[in-house]
């Protein structure tokens, strides 16, 4: 069953609209069109029916529609205009009624929301926000306080919350050795039948003292916009399996999409803010459950996602990527997740800041900076400028190897004695980043790199500035910065919950050291 093509043709048109917007863009998902203006949107639903969903009859989208409305004015009051008919008489389609006119279809009006201030486009951009989030925090405890109370019904208990954890396993089964490791499979549901088992008096009392509301159901990166007050917005209206459930595996949705984005600095933030403001909610094993369970629960769609996209195989290996990255997460939350990381890898092209950012990140822990290590493997002092063509003399190929060999053995020596280590290198190719994530992960360690970057301009000038000033060891110059420029890759082979993508450009080095520190 599709949407009538006429409908769709009919709000393509700019001029059918009563804002006339100048332009009209047009998305589709797998359970909506949506019709976007310069100031509002229209979104009508599919007549489609997915098990968890049943879109399939007028009424049926009628009736979502307003609990879309309803639902979202809760976080987004102003941005949900309301619900409202759409006609038909003949071939002529309208937004208002008229004699002889029928309704064809519902939509969901919306302000439009200032894109630039989405949470997941600003991370994309590598923007700091330190500070910037702790109202999100607070507006999420709030948020939770007031929602309705389900202490009786199916939804939110232990049999629920067991239910949907077996639905898991189950619809992973498929994708054993594709999409997540068959060993770690059995980790998995291990841990989480255990977990169960163990805490199910946990699980009743935070039923019985309220912990299982009404809530918003999918809460992550893409659906917080940094206004202020910030707009948190589509809910899940269709299903309350989904919507209700205890507030920590809400909060848990998006601090798991946070860390997932290798924003842990972000997730601390919004996690310390929500549990100052709803302290009496706060649970650390249940918090780590619920984000585990949510990454399972990612990677399990993103497995469906590949299965749809059969005939585009970049689309479909990047979808199964993606997947094997959620369960990366899962993994690591199930090992990693409580102790800190150790080493940091602080990378990025000569001018982007990451030797002053790593310099002073832990005042007690050693920096292994690949200039100092690089001259004193030639037996030049640190104080001495070297200024030569890219990949000569002393920046020959066979000298970065063992400049590159040297900080890795000694980082593994100084962190598996418990001390905290900074590497500050480029690292600008694949190859050498990879080798030494595996090393240290072979070697038990819990690497964490931070990739800095800025505009070209900005790169210039601190390299610039820098040599004018001949008071830092580096010697890189504008020749080496411009052949970096060229040959650089970006981290893309490492896993994307281990990376942190900062620009560098705007922000002091003292405050980027004080995001860090919230999570490292």
């Amino acid at each position: 069953m599709e949407v009538d093509r006429g409908l769709i043709e009919f709000l393509m048109e700019p001029e059918n609209y009563p804002e006339k917007p100048p332009l009209i863009t047009h998305v589709e998902t797998h359970i909506s069109h949506v019709f976007l203006g310069d100031r509002v949107v229209y979104k009508i639903k599919k007549p489609v029916s997915f098990g968890f969903l049943d879109f399939t009859t007028l009424e049926k989208r009628r009736f979502y529609c307003g609990e879309e409305v309803a639902l979202n004015r809760r976080l987004a009051r102003d941005t949900y205009l309301g619900a409202l008919p759409l006609y038909r008489k003949g071939e002529r389609y309208s937004f208002a009624q008229y004699r002889g006119a029928a309704i064809v279809e519902y939509a969901v009006k919306m302000k439009r929301i200032p894109e630039e201030k989405l949470l997941s486009r600003l991370i994309g951009q590598g923007t700091l926000l330190y500070g910037a989030v702790g109202e999100t925090g607070k507006v999420l405890a709030h948020f939770h306080r007031k929602a309705p109370v389900h202490r009786r019904g199916p939804y939110g208990g232990i049999e629920a919350v067991r239910a949907n954890c077996e639905e898991n396993f189950y619809q992973i089964e498929p994708y054993l050795d594709v999409t997540i490791d068959r060993q770690f499979s059995g980790q998995l549901v291990s841990f989480t039948r255990d977990f169960l088992q163990g805490h199910k008096d946990l699980f009743r009392k935070r039923k019985d003292d309220g912990f299982v509301r009404e809530v918003h159901g999918d809460l992550h990166a893409q659906h917080v916009c940094l206004t202020h007050p910030p707009i948190i917005f589509d809910c899940i209206e269709f299903n309350k399996r989904f919507r209700i459930g205890d507030v920590v595996e809400d909060i848990a949705f998006l601090l798991m999409d946070l860390d997932y984005r290798g924003r842990f600095d972000l997730s601390a933030a919004i996690s310390n803010a929500y549990f100052s403001h709803i302290p009496d909610a706060a649970s650390p094993d249940l918090l780590r459950f619920y984000k585990t369970y949510r990454a399972v629960v990612r990677g399990k769609i993103e497995g469906f996602t590949a299965d749809a996209l059969q005939v585009d195989q970049a689309a479909r290996h990047a979808s199964i990527r993606k997947a094997r990255e959620y369960f990366g997460l899962a993994r690591y939350y199930l090992g990693q997740g409580g102790s800190p990381f150790n080493p940091v890898v602080v990378m990025g092209l000569s001018g982007s800041g990451k030797s002053v950012i790593a310099k002073d990140l832990f005042p007690d822990g050693a920096v292994l900076r690949s200039d100092e290590v690089r001259k004193a493997l030639a037996g030049v002092p640190a104080e001495e400028h070297v200024y030569v063509e890219y990949g000569t003399h002393l920046y020959g190929p066979d000298i970065t190897e063992r400049t590159y060999r040297t900080m890795m053995e000694e980082t593994v020596v100084r962190a598996r004695k418990g001390e905290r280590v900074v590497v500050d290198a480029t690292f600008l190719t694949a190859a050498l980043r990879l080798e030494f994530y595996e090393r240290c992960v072979g070697e038990g360690l819990n690497p964490f790199f931070v990739y800095c970057f800025a505009h070209e301009a900005i790169l210039r000038r601190r390299v610039n500035q820098r040599m004018a000033e001949r008071r830092d060891v580096s010697d890189a110059h504008p020749a080496v910065l411009e052949r970096q420029l060229v040959i650089a890759e970006g981290p893309d082979e490492l896993p994307f919950f281990r990376v942190m993508r900062l620009n560098t450009g705007t922000d002091r080095p003292e405050t980027i050291r004080k995001a860090l520190r919230l999570f490292l």
